[in-house]
């Protein structure tokens, strides 16, 4: 198979290629000599520098490695004194001459640190966390530290250094202290556990100032550039760093933001801290050597390593230069070759230049442009069949315009009318009150009417994009989702919700989904909803109304029926019990019927005032006085009860325009609710406690509330119809009964305003409703929170107005 070079370089210009030609003749001989002398130069160099940094490395290690294990064996030394186990012994027993045997320690180890000035603390602890002595070293000299300046910690640090340690093994790590300056000292901390017979003593710690290890790695090098030199730990946290070296009083090890890992790539970081005593000086910018600073008979806890590092470029330096000079050289022969090929080249290079740019003019769509090329050859032939392309060109392109002016007029004309009739029909969409929300097959929202914002509180603009399930099940507009479920019938869904508005009003809102069939598939959905709020409102309403309604006539027709039937009983009865012959036995049970004829006439009252309700008499006063006058009037059936009663009345609570003896009777029957519910739960309540509490507030949420029929709201109060609406920020004054009785089950919680609705075995239904009819008539709102077992909470909201008829 023949190659073909135009195949390889087919990106290349005929001129190119000839001046590539004259050049490699020149240049390939003299590149090839001076790669190899710079290759072979580098390995040099690289061999001298690795053998240096290799013998660098492992003399720090030695020098390191010395000072680290004398002082492990000055720590085992201590612990071995016959001193420190004659005290330990003695101090364990807590027997007399464990003082005397103390001061002999520390005058041994003051004699022994000023001996060595290389420790900055030697120090016991014992195992409750007391500190038992310590000799200290500074520029001052040494010194044994006085009792009271000891510490009585549990040293968790040490503790934690200990912790992991095995039989014969000793703790080594960097450490900070402060000196009684407020002076960071950076220490090299060893601690060793003190065991006897199994069981831990204390710890015995000495911490070597830092320094004295620092001037050995600092110490003089063989090699000539110097490097870095780092001692770093196994988990990859510096102890030593030359370069970030700049303060003796902090140590780099504190610093977990800079380790050996933000200085390498993994894989160079891990083989440093492998234990392996080796030279890298492949695939990064540097040449590391690195050792184990201890071998792996060592007793220490942790494994610490050194390294040495030099940036290959330092090295290299010599190659570099060479290169450049080299380089240099290589340009100049380069350059000269270069311009003796554009001499020869420039002859056939213009005219082809020419044909190219034509064709390039031509290919944007000026196909008037003509080339004008004399060179006599078969160049100047190739350029007359160019122009005669272009003018052929130019005839069917100006045929092609005509065309397309008048394609272009007929879809303007089209867009125009798709436009208006969008127009007409997003009109109609948008005064529509309803919300039309169009869904995609993924129930993602593609577009929406005008109604939509008010009606479910999203602007369009953050939703757009979004799917619906996301948006309004997440966001508690919709408790569960009708598109999937259109999806999956294929038929239209219909459904209302209960939700709470932003201002945390109830609202109700329809939805009807309608899924869009195209071509036997449903590819997208529309949803109408509408807020049918004030309907549902009506139709409970309705509800209520028709069940006053329904109790006012048969609460009238059972007291006009019953009350003259036992007043005549209760006639005869009292003529009996006059009787002188009557038993004591009869009249007793004479007395047993007039009690319940008077119960039964109790009875027929609270039907009478409920079927027909007084008119109220309005005057100013204060709810303070009020609920004291209801208090005391109900005090006798609290106290039978035995159940405890709190106030806590607000004294800047204004009076009030209201019936007072139609509010006293609401909370009269709001108290003896309480008492009762107290007694009916006796074996569930943690105590028997009503607490009546009275506060001026400002409405934070919008109350509402219908009034039955036969009620007309305060003056000042907003309503529609018969719906009362205190409005969000409200003045209000606030009436709190809390019981600590059994609680109302919450299917009993809706129906307790309902006449007649009752759980108790001798209630009539009557009381809480009429509660609720006195509140509503002076413009206010109950509302009840309960919970099984625990207890009941009675708010009543009446609003405050000034002399003017305004809130607030």
């Amino acid at each position: 198979m023949r190659l073909n070079p135009n195949k390889l370089f087919r990106w290349l210009s005929i001129r190119t290629k000839l001046i590539i030609a004259f050049t490699s003749l020149s240049i390939i001989p003299l590149l090839l000599v001076g790669v190899y002398s710079v290759i072979s130069n580098a390995r040099a160099l690289e061999e001298v520098a690795v053998e240096n940094l290799r013998h660098d490395v492992l003399t720090i290690k030695e020098k390191a490695a010395n000072f680290l294990s004398n002082a492990e064996a000055d720590l085992w030394y201590i612990r071995d004194s016959y001193l420190f186990r004659e005290f330990l012994e003695a101090y364990e027993h807590r027997r007399p001459q464990y003082a005397r045997r103390l001061a002999d320690v520390e005058k041994e180890l003051l004699t022994f640190s000023e001996s060595r000035r290389i420790y900055c603390q030697i120090r016991f602890v014992w195992h409750d966390g007391e500190e038992l002595f310590r000799v200290e070293t500074s520029r001052e000299g040494s010194r044994v530290l006085p009792r009271e300046l000891l510490r009585d910690s549990k040293e968790p640090y040490y503790r934690f250094l200990v912790s992991s340690l095995k039989l014969g093994q000793v703790a080594f790590s960097p450490a900070e202290l402060i000196d009684s300056k407020g002076i960071l000292i950076p220490v090299v901390s060893y601690a060793l556990p003190v065991i006897k017979d199994g069981n831990e003593l204390g710890i015995l710690i000495t911490n070597i100032f830092a320094r004295e290890l620092f001037k050995i790695v600092e110490g003089e090098r063989h090699l000539e550039v110097q490097g870095k030199v780092v001692l770093v730990n196994e988990e990859g946290y510096f102890l030593y760093h030359s370069e970030k070296k700049k303060d003796w009083n902090k140590l780099l090890a504190s610093r977990e933001d800079e380790n050996l890992w933000s200085e390498y790539p993994s894989e160079v970081a891990q083989e440093i801290v492998s234990g392996k005593t080796t030279t890298l000086s492949g695939g990064i910018d540097e040449m590391i050597s690195f050792a184990p600073l201890f071998d792996h008979r060592s007793g220490l806890s942790h494994s610490y390593f050194i390294y040495e590092a030099v940036p290959q470029s330092i090295i290299l330096q010599p190659v570099k230069s060479f290169a450049l000079f080299y380089l240099g050289m290589m340009l100049l022969f380069l350059f000269g070759s270069i311009g003796l090929g554009f001499l020869a080249t420039g002859q056939l290079a213009g005219p082809i230049r020419k044909l190219q740019e034509g064709a390039g003019i031509i290919s944007k769509g000026k196909y008037s442009h003509r080339l004008r090329i004399e060179t006599k050859d078969e160049i100047e032939q190739l350029a007359e069949q160019f122009n005669a392309m272009a003018e052929s060109l130019e005839k069917h392109e100006n045929e092609i315009q005509m065309h397309r002016r008048q394609l272009e007029l007929m879809v303007k004309e089209r867009t125009r009318e798709l436009s208006e009739e969008k127009n007409k029909l997003q009109a109609i969409l948008d005064n529509i009150p309803s919300a039309f929300v169009v869904l995609d097959g993924d129930l993602c929202i593609r577009s929406a009417s005008a109604a939509f914002e008010s009606i479910t509180g999203y602007r369009f603009e953050d939703v757009r994009g979004r799917n619906c399930c996301e948006v309004f099940i997440q966001g508690g507009f919709c408790e569960k989702c009708l598109a999937k479920r259109a999806l999956e019938t294929q038929q239209i869904e219909t459904h209302v919700d209960r939700c709470l508005a932003k201002g945390r009003e109830e609202k109700y809102f329809e939805h009807i989904t309608i899924p869009l069939k195209e071509d036997g598939q449903i590819g997208s959905l529309i949803e109408i909803i509408t807020d049918v709020t004030k309907r549902k409102r009506f139709e409970e309403h309705l509800i209520q109304t028709e069940k006053l309604m329904a109790a006012g006539e048969m609460a009238s027709i059972i007291a006009h029926e019953f009350r003259n039937s036992l007043t005549s009983v209760k006639m005869i009865l009292q003529l009996q019990t006059e009787s002188q012959r009557l038993g004591l036995s009869d009249k007793k049970s004479l007395a047993v019927a007039l009690n319940s004829i008077e119960h039964m006439e109790g009875i027929v009252t609270e039907l009478l005032n409920f079927a027909r309700p007084k008119s109220m008499e309005l005057r100013p006063e204060s709810l303070n006085k009020l609920l004291n006058d209801t208090l005391i009037f109900a005090h006798p059936q609290i106290k039978k009860r035995k159940i405890t009663v709190t106030k806590v009345l607000d004294p800047t609570l204004p009076e009030v325009f209201v019936d007072p003896s139609g509010l006293k009777e609401a909370f009269i029957n709001v108290l003896l609710n309480a008492a009762q519910a107290i007694e009916a739960g006796d074996g569930a309540a943690r105590r028997r406690a009503i607490r009546v509490v009275t506060k001026r507030i400002r409405l934070r949420t919008t109350l509402r509330d219908y009034a039955p029929v036969e009620v007309q709201p305060a003056e000042n109060v907003h309503s529609i119809g018969s719906e009362i609406i205190l409005r969000r920020g409200t003045e209000c004054a606030l009436i709190e009964v809390t019981d600590t009785g059994s609680g109302i089950d919450r299917k009993h919680l809706r129906r307790i305003f309902d006449p007649f609705f009752t759980t108790k075995t001798d209630g009539t239904g009557l009381g809480l409703p009429l509660v609720k009819r006195t509140i509503n008539a002076h413009g206010g709102v109950v509302a009840v929170k309960s919970k099984k077992g625990v207890g009941t909470t009675f708010r009543i909201y009446l609003p405050l107005f000034d002399k003017r008829g305004s809130n607030g």
